[in-house]
C-alpha cells in the first residue's frame, strides 16, 4: 500500500505538470517525427504517463477541478466491466453504483472524489461493495487525493480503485473460523463446569462451596463465549443483552426464588471487546454471589425488620458523560454485600442494619476478593464502595 501510495503521488505531480492549455490537443507523433522536443519536454512525457497508467494493477481515475471525471486508465474496464463513465461534476457519481456493507447505496458525496475536491479533503478512504457491468458484485476499495499544480493549487483529483473481493473474503473466513473457536471454548467450559458441579454434589462442607464457585466461574465466561458465537461480530459482545441473560441465570444457581431475593437489572446497549467482556462478567459474578453470601446470609435472612419481597441485588451498566462504561453492583442486605474488601472479616449485623468488623484482623483473603482485585486491575478499572442501606461497588473503566 505505500508503494501503491508513492506511485500515485508520483503520477498527480506528472498529471499537474501537464494543465498547459492546448497540451491535450497537441499533435505528439508530429512534433517527435522533427525530433525538435528534448526528452524532458511535456509533451513528450505525456504518452508516456498514460502508458504508465496502464500498466499500473489498479484502477486509476482523474478529475478536473469541478468533478468532471477526464481519464481512467484501462484496469478501470477490466476491473469494473463497464466503460469509464466521464460524469460531468459531483453530483453525477451516483451512476457509479456501489453499496455499503449494510446494504445501503453510496451517496454522490460519499465518493472520495467527491470528498477531496468538493469538501476540500486531503484524503479520502471508502470501501464499497460495487456492482460491475455484468451484474456482479464486488468489494473495492477507493482511495482519493487532491492533483496540485505548480503552486500548490488544487487542479482536480485522483482515485485509486483497488480490488480487495479476496481480502474481505479471508476476513470473512477467518471471522467464521473464530465463531467456531469460540463455540467450542464455550462447549468445553462447560463440560468443564458440569464436571465441577457434579464433584460438587458428591462433596461436603467447605469443599462442595468451593467447587460450586469454581463451578460458577466457568459457567461465567463460558457464557461470554455463547455472546460472542451468537452475536453478529465474533470479536464483541452486546454487554447490556449479556448481563440481562447471565444475571437470570445468575439468580436460578443462587436459589435467588426460593430465598426471596430479586436481582433488577438495569442496562444500556453498550459494545465491549472480548478481553473486556470477560474480566467484567467474572466481576459481576463474584459481586453478585457475594451479596447473596454476606448481604443476606442465610442464618440472618428472616432477622431483620425487612420484607423479603423487597430483598434486591442491582446491577446496573452505562455510559457517563466522558464515555467511560460504569457498572454497578448493589443490595439492600444487612451484612457486608458487595464489600469485597471487607468480606475476608468477621461480621454481625449491627441493630441498624449495618455490619461491624468484630475482629481488628482480617482472615486470609478467599479467591473470590482475589479475583476481583486481580481482574478490576486488568480492566484499568476505578472501584468505589459506599454503604447506604445495603453495601454499592461501583466499577469504572474505558471500553
Amino acid at each position: 500500500m505505500a508503494l501503491l501510495r508513492a506511485e500515485n503521488d508520483r503520477l498527480r505531480r506528472e498529471l499537474a505538470n501537464l494543465q498547459a492549455p492546448g497540451l491535450w490537443q497537441a499533435d505528439i507523433e508530429e512534433t517527435l517525427e522533427a525530433g525538435s522536443v528534448p526528452a524532458g519536454d511535456p509533451a513528450v512525457r505525456l504518452p508516456l504517463l498514460e502508458a504508465m497508467l496502464e500498466t499500473a494493477p489498479v484502477g486509476v481515475v482523474l478529475a478536473d477541478g469541478q468533478g468532471r471525471i477526464v481519464h481512467g486508465n484501462g484496469w478501470v474496464e477490466r476491473m469494473l466491466r463497464h466503460p469509464v463513465l466521464h460524469s460531468a461534476d459531483t453530483e453525477s457519481y451516483g451512476e457509479w453504483v456501489a453499496f455499503h456493507a449494510d446494504g445501503t447505496p453510496v451517496e454522490n458525496h460519499e465518493y472520495p472524489l467527491s470528498r477531496v475536491i468538493r469538501d476540500g479533503e486531503e484524503h479520502s478512504q471508502i470501501d464499497v461493495h460495487y456492482r460491475r457491468g455484468d451484474g456482479t458484485m464486488f468489494w473495492m476499495r477507493v482511495i482519493g487525493e487532491p492533483v496540485r499544480d505548480a503552486d500548490g493549487n488544487r487542479v482536480g483529483a485522483t482515485v485509486a480503485l483497488v480490488d480487495i473481493d479476496e481480502e474481505k473474503r479471508l476476513l470473512q473466513e477467518k471471522e467464521v473460523l473464530l465463531g467456531e473457536v469460540n463455540h467450542r471454548v464455550k462447549n468445553s467450559l462447560q463440560l468443564v463446569g458440569s464436571i465441577l458441579s457434579l464433584q460438587a454434589r458428591e462433596a461436603r462442607g467447605e469443599g462442595a462451596a468451593v467447587l460450586q464457585a469454581a463451578s460458577a466461574r466457568v459457567r461465567a465466561v463460558a457464557a461470554v463465549h455463547a455472546s460472542l458465537y451468537h452475536d453478529d461480530n465474533v470479536r464483541t459482545v452486546e454487554f447490556g443483552e449479556h448481563l440481562r441473560r447471565f444475571c437470570k441465570t445468575l439468580a436460578d444457581g443462587l436459589g435467588a426464588r426460593e430465598r426471596g431475593i430479586n436481582i433488577v437489572v438495569d442496562t444500556e446497549s453498550v459494545t465491549l471487546r472480548a478481553e473486556k467482556a470477560v474480566p467484567l462478567a467474572l466481576v459481576v459474578n463474584e459481586l453478585v454471589t457475594n451479596a447473596f453470601k454476606y448481604a443476606f446470609p442465610p442464618d440472618i435472612a428472616g432477622s431483620q425488620d425487612l420484607d423479603e419481597n423487597t430483598r434486591h441485588v442491582q446491577v446496573s451498566l452505562s455510559r457517563t458523560d466522558g464515555g467511560q462504561v460504569a457498572v454497578e453492583v448493589s443490595d439492600n442486605g444487612t451484612g457486608s454485600g458487595t464489600n469485597f474488601e471487607e468480606a475476608s472479616f468477621d461480621r454481625q449485623p449491627t441493630k441498624m442494619g449495618r455490619a461491624e468488623s468484630q475482629s481488628p484482623q482480617p482472615v486470609k483473603n478467599g479467591l473470590g476478593t482475589t479475583l476481583i482485585s486481580t481482574l478490576t486491575r486488568q480492566l484499568g478499572a476505578t472501584v468505589t464502595q459506599e454503604t447506604n442501606d445495603g453495601w454499592m461497588t461501583r466499577i469504572v473503566f474505558e471500553p
